[in-house]
């Protein structure tokens, strides 16, 4: 189940599975080699996590990317950021910051190799642990379920398979904000893990909505009042990003 569920999110995240696109167990267990029960297995996991969408009569279709979703996404995102964070900052142990301190690691060494998959997979992982430094199974789980489906759309906004140019900026931005987010959680500051922690989210946001590059987004804004308060204005959005 696990080879299955990993190749499954790889193929959706880098979209060679589309959004929307209806999934033939039968077929795609044949094309893994594997068992027809595994594979479903994963789908259920996966749709556990977002990613997938279980159909009528127990079929399954990779989720869309819906700008309302996005909204929703983003706007729980900054609240259980901004709570993960004043709860880890007070209950991380040393192993928990080592292990976050590898996982930053771990982004910046894929962010020289330009490798834009490993950057998605390494920089959810950083944030999965910072969440299981809570020590708190439900705020881990919430926050897992989040960064879980946020994979797919950073992929997309970390440039794909696109030249890399603009990037350069915002992922020295990224290294930067990983050093200054461990050195608050060893400090044990929580003013300054907090303001960090929505900060992180705000310019991930910004970076979603310049890939998008379009008039949809422009109702779409974040200010410091938004970020405090965790909620996001939204004026009109249209249903659906092809």
């Amino acid at each position: 189940m696990r080879q299955a569920y990993d190749e499954i999110k790889r193929r959706i995240i880098t979209l060679e599975l589309k959004p929307g696109y209806r999934i033939d167990d039968v077929a795609l267990a044949s094309d893994l080699r594997l068992s027809r029960t595994p594979v479903r297995e994963a789908l259920f996991l996966l749709g556990s996590e977002g990613l997938i969408e279980m159909r009528d009569r127990g079929g399954f279709a990779v989720r869309a990317l819906d700008l309302a979703d996005i909204a929703d996404l983003f706007e729980v995102h900054v609240v259980i950021a901004k709570a993960v964070a004043r709860v880890a900052v007070q209950r991380a142990t040393d192993a928990d910051l080592d292990a976050m301190t590898a996982a930053a690691e771990a982004v910046e060494s894929a962010i020289d190799r330009r490798d834009h998959l490993e950057i998605t997979r390494a920089n959810a992982q950083l944030h999965r642990l910072e969440a299981g430094a809570t020590h708190n199974e439900q705020l881990h789980q919430i926050a897992t379920k989040i960064h879980d489906q946020g994979e797919r759309l950073a992929y997309l906004c970390f440039g794909g398979e696109r030249e890399w140019g603009q990037l350069d900026e915002y992922f020295t931005k990224v290294k930067l904000d990983h050093a200054a987010l461990l050195a608050g959680y060893r400090r044990r500051d929580v003013a300054v893990v907090q303001k960090l922690a929505t900060e992180h989210v705000q310019q991930f946001l910004e970076r979603v909505q310049a890939w998008m590059a379009s008039e949809a987004t422009d109702g779409f804004v974040v200010t410091d009042a938004d970020l405090d308060a965790g909620r996001f204005r939204r004026d009109t959005l249209s249903p659906q990003v092809d």
